[in-house]
């Protein structure tokens, strides 16, 4: 205590910056981020040539490739996009002399259908749509969390939130999906379950979902989940058939042998195979850590779902742990956990901050700068480490909020039944 009083005596500004002024002077560092990143993104985009950077990636990265299976959705080039080879082909036929595009499209075809609207919009009224609307959606559903302005302004100044803007993936998409699905199961079990239904557009993400609702005593949510999957796929089925399907499958189970070959971007993967693999383990072996880490995952998301009261704490140990559920997520889709650092730092302002929990929650806003770092014999598990330290925060409150009511021997009220 006397040596934080002499601190202040000496240097009282930076004593109140980290103090008295936290907010502000992390305010000021967002702001800071914000503006910087704006700016050079901004000036990327002024000086590129046609549709590429100066760089050159193509604006909007990732979503070239969603854009082109939008536009193919239901012609004959649809099952064509499945295959690898066939896919950098075209988008080189598309794209002349812009180098090769080693990309592979692996959704299911209810995602085709989904975003096929984009496919009738030229590439950068599509680009600018496509976060416009989906990344609205993502700030409206993350304002129903938490209203606070502060909050708010914390997360659009993420660096998780503009590496989402900037590939061009469906981080807010799924993100949202997600967050409506964890966090609305007992308010809005219809439309959390409608939410988890359309996530098999990205059915990887959504491995826990079931065993939370289940857990939750979520039934409404459950058939509503059902229901909205069925319809979908169903309509998927009526508007490309069978073969649509059958490339889908035939893409993953081939990717999935892709996973631990050379050459494939294990440094940006999140997940415990990534972080396994990167640390040098055998793809057998990271297979292995991977099926362990889910199966744990699903015991830890049935045990909150049961045991926490507190939903906000059920939703945030849920969209925390989706990603490291799966071998496949990368760090593109760290914006989804984005929202689980939104509750928990909710629930700290309203019931007190946990031992060295701002300082963690700080450390998680701006490990996404340092993603997806560097891959090689010597490189770390960059993403993979971002992605922990963001479940360990989540858990950590999660299990004390679990604990609790555990030792009291109450059993949560079912809700959505």
């Amino acid at each position: 205590m006397a040596e934080a009083t002499s601190f202040a005596e000496q240097f009282p500004l930076i004593y109140r910056l980290f103090t008295t002024r936290l907010k502000w002077s992390l305010a000021a560092m967002a702001a800071l981020f914000l503006s910087i990143a704006v700016i050079l993104y901004g000036e990327l985009i002024l000086e590129s040539e046609g549709l590429f950077t100066k760089a050159g990636p193509i604006i909007g990265g990732d979503f070239m490739v969603f854009h082109f299976a939008a536009s193919v959705a239901g012609a004959p080039d649809m099952i064509a996009i499945y295959e690898m080879a066939n896919l950098k082909a075209m988008l080189e036929a598309l794209h002349p002399g812009h180098g090769e595009f080693n990309f592979a499209w692996m959704y299911p075809p209810t995602m085709s259908l989904l975003i096929s609207p984009f496919g009738d919009v030229p590439y950068l009224a599509g680009f600018v749509l496509w976060v416009a609307l989906f990344g609205g959606a993502f700030f409206i559903t993350a304002r129903h969390l938490w209203s606070d302005k502060w909050a708010l302004f914390f997360l659009a100044s993420c660096p998780a939130v503009f590496q989402a803007v900037i590939t061009g993936q469906n981080g807010f998409l799924t993100a949202t999906l997600l967050t409506l699905a964890a966090a609305f199961a007992d308010r809005r079990p219809i439309l959390a379950g409608v939410a988890a239904g359309l996530l098999t557009i990205k059915p990887q993400l959504g491995l826990l979902i079931p065993i939370a609702f289940l857990a939750g005593g979520c039934w409404r949510a459950i058939v509503a989940a059902a229901l909205t999957a069925v319809i979908l796929a169903s309509a998927s089925l009526v508007a490309y058939g069978t073969t649509a399907w059958i490339g889908f499958i035939d893409a993953v189970l081939a990717h999935g042998a892709r996973m631990g070959a050379v050459g494939f971007p294990i440094n940006k993967l999140v997940s415990p195979f990534g972080f396994a693999t990167m640390l040098g383990a055998p793809a057998s072996v990271a297979g292995a850590v991977q099926l362990a880490a889910t199966l744990a995952l699903a015991a830890y998301i049935a045990f909150i779902w049961r045991r926490a009261r507190d939903w906000d704490i059920r939703a945030a140990a849920l969209i925390a742990s989706a990603p490291l559920a799966t071998p496949y997520a990368f760090y593109y889709e760290i914006v989804i956990m984005a929202p689980a650092l939104l509750l928990i730092a909710k629930r700290a302002v309203e019931i007190g901050w946990l031992r060295h929990e701002r300082l963690t929650l700080i450390a998680a806003w701006i490990f996404p700068l340092i993603m997806p770092g560097e891959s090689g014999a010597y490189a770390l598990p960059t993403c993979a480490l971002g992605a922990s330290l963001v479940f360990l925060i989540v858990a950590r409150r999660a299990l004390k909020a679990a604990g609790a009511t555990y030792a009291t021997g109450a059993t949560p009220a079912l809700m959505g039944s």
